[in-house]
């Protein structure tokens, strides 16, 4: 039986592991943070006092089973337990920083919900050699710390001077703590945006405020920011009971979204068959998603509403009255993805009503690309098998526009594009550019795969009768204002996606002012016999209404809301805590603004309809 360890030998196991951990820590902090002597004090405070934060709970645990194991000396048990906990500690932070360089947030609900879901890893679309890659990295920070802890303890290396010890060291990061905590409340109370700014670098920082002290000693010199807060409880959906008369022959549906796929692929040499198509059709040209990903996407699209909603949708297990609607007209379903119906959580929310039987997912095995052809082949073979005595409705998700962007040779329009896109090894910037012709080929793909569902509906005479959608499900951005992706902003290149409309008997129309997702269902369910006016069940308008205007797009990720207007876009945070918490103001073309508050003051009652909506299908309590 192995002997428990002399406490000092753990002690020096800890001291050690957090000199690594606050170089590790060192890595989130960025170049402007040492610009000025106050903020570069401020910042090495932080990096030392939150490196011991990280690995307090190991040390809790490590100690806590020294404890509990001194008189069995089962050294072996805590020794594989502490280099686990605190090798699991530098891979958190790792997956942190890579998703806070790519994205701009760090490990969040949005991140644990991909992560636990079924499904939700698959969706990210790393390829072998980035899965490899992540497997070596985990190791290497395990080894690290295996390699620390026979130092440290097995081997007993005088590695650290004397008078470092942790008892020692305890007082001092103490001080820091508060020191760095002083001086962060000290920024929220006077706005000093480059320490409040440089907080957000750092995984789970908790801002401590002290306004009420400050205002009494009038340094308090600007208002409290702390968004806006949304109870998410019952639901009043929709406001009133649905008059549905409906048509004689109802149409059919064919609705086909796009991972990924933003405004400007919806070009005549990216996207040749869905531009001619566009031609005979209502094409948006300036039309934004529900949100900077999928999920808010996909949600508002469906709903209508904003992608807040989600919570209480989902909570609920309440389909979109678009759904229902169909349900009730006796529609036959056919619906499919490349991914999973799982991640994001459709199956409890926009398809929950449905047959499972109707709903068909690809996911995994064969490329992307191969995934979208095969459910292509069996989307048509659905069509031509239906009962065709009742109207139809299929969906389709197509992965290829999803990165890593993936195509057939034939379709590499775009060259030179890069061959191998490992996502933890690849310098994004400097590559920006063949990355970005990889997600165009991926696109040029999609295309082909939209003129078989077009080709095949106009071969078997169904386009008089059927409603064509095409759209995106958010934007994808290649750095064109700083970032790769989407998720992290709410500017044009990640919000913006094609939107093509076919309704048979409408007159060809390019609509070149503001539309959006919300509109979708509105516009569908007055084709379907709904009178209600659209407020009763969404935020959205009917997009063939004569005096169809919208004056600004609404969209939505885990915890922002974001106006959307042709002069300004203004994203503030829902349900948020901490003074770190604040608007995000630019111009129209997704550039800071010098005067934010006259930019806000200019949209205060589009700021005022948006929080009303926000509330108008929450159930009165009591």
């Amino acid at each position: 039986m192995t002997a428990l360890p002399p406490t000092d030998r753990i002690n020096r196991f800890f001291l050690l592991s957090w000199l690594w951990m606050t170089l590790h820590v060192a890595t989130f902090t960025t170049a402007a943070q040492y610009s000025t002597p106050a903020v570069a004090l401020w910042t090495l405070a932080t990096t030392l006092s939150y490196a011991f934060i990280y690995l307090l709970p190991a040390l809790l645990v490590g100690h806590l089973l020294r404890l509990a194991l001194l008189k069995v000396g089962a050294g072996g048990t805590v020794a594989g337990a502490l280099v686990a906990l605190t090798g699991l500690t530098h891979v958190l932070l790792f997956a942190d920083r890579m998703i806070h360089d790519m994205y701009g947030f760090h490990i969040n609900g949005f991140v644990i919900d991909l992560v636990t879901t079924p499904g939700g890893i698959d969706s990210l679309g790393a390829n072998a050699a980035t899965q490899l890659t992540a497997a070596l990295v985990v190791l290497a920070l395990l080894a690290l710390q295996a390699a620390t802890w026979w130092l440290a303890v097995v081997r007993a290396a005088p590695l650290l001077p004397r008078w470092l010890r942790l008892r020692w060291l305890l007082p001092v990061l103490l001080a820091l703590t508060l020191a760095e905590r002083f001086a962060y409340g000290y920024s929220a109370a006077t706005h000093y945006e480059p320490i409040l700014f440089a907080s957000e670098r750092y995984p789970l920082y908790l801002p401590l405020t002290f306004r009420k002290l400050a205002a009494r000693l009038g340094i308090d010199r600007v208002p409290q920011q702390a968004g806006v807060r949304v109870d998410n409880g019952p639901l009043a959906y929709p406001l009133a009971p649905l008059r549905v008369e409906p048509p004689a022959r109802p149409p059919n549906i064919v609705w086909l979204v796009s991972e990924s796929l933003r405004f400007d692929m919806l070009d005549p040499a990216i996207m040749p068959r869905l531009w001619q198509f566009s031609e005979r059709a209502l094409r948006m040209e300036h039309h934004y998603s529900g949100g900077n990903l999928t999920q808010m996407g996909v949600f508002s699209m469906f709903y209508g509403l904003y992608g807040n909603y989600w919570f209480p949708m989902y909570a609920a297990r309440r389909t979109p009255v678009l759904m229902d609607v169909m349900q009730q007209q006796n529609y036959q379903f056919s619906l499919h993805t490349s991914q999973r119906f799982t991640f994001p959580a459709f199956d409890k929310t926009v398809f929950a009503g449905m047959n499972p039987a109707d709903l068909h997912p690809l996911s995994g095995g064969a490329p992307a690309w191969q995934r979208d052809v095969q459910n292509i082949d069996d989307l048509l073979a659905y069509i031509d098998k239906r009962d065709p005595a009742r109207p139809f409705m299929t969906y389709m998700f197509f992965e290829s526009t999803h990165a890593p962007y993936d195509f057939p040779p034939e379709a590499a329009i775009a060259k030179p594009y890069l061959e191998d896109f490992n996502y933890l090894t690849t310098d994004v910037a400097g590559h920006i550019g063949a990355i970005k012709n990889r997600y165009i080929n991926a696109a040029h793909h999609v295309d082909g795969q939209v003129g078989r569902v077009i080709e095949h509906l106009q071969r078997k005479q169904l386009l008089d009768n059927t409603i064509v959608i095409v759209l995106g499900d958010h934007g994808e951005e290649f750095m064109e204002r700083s970032r790769w992706g989407h998720s992290a902003e709410f500017n044009r290149f990640q919000t913006g996606t094609p939107a093509v409309l076919w309704v048979p008997g409408q007159a060809p129309r390019v609509e070149r002012g503001i539309t959006s997702h919300l509109d979708i269902p509105a516009t569908l369910l007055s084709l379907l016999g709904v009178r209600n006016p659209p407020r009763d069940y969404s935020m959205g308008q009917d997009l063939l209404a004569p005096d169809f205007r919208r004056d600004y797009a609404v969209a939505a990720d885990w915890n922002r809301l974001a106006y959307l207007g042709m002069d300004y876009k203004v994203a503030f945070p829902i349900n948020a805590t901490g003074a770190a918490a604040r608007d995000e103001v630019t111009d129209g073309n997704d550039r800071p603004l010098a005067d934010p508050v006259a930019a806000k003051t200019a949209i205060r009652a589009a700021m005022l309809e948006m929080m009303g909506n926000l509330k108008r299908f929450a159930q009165p309590r009591g």
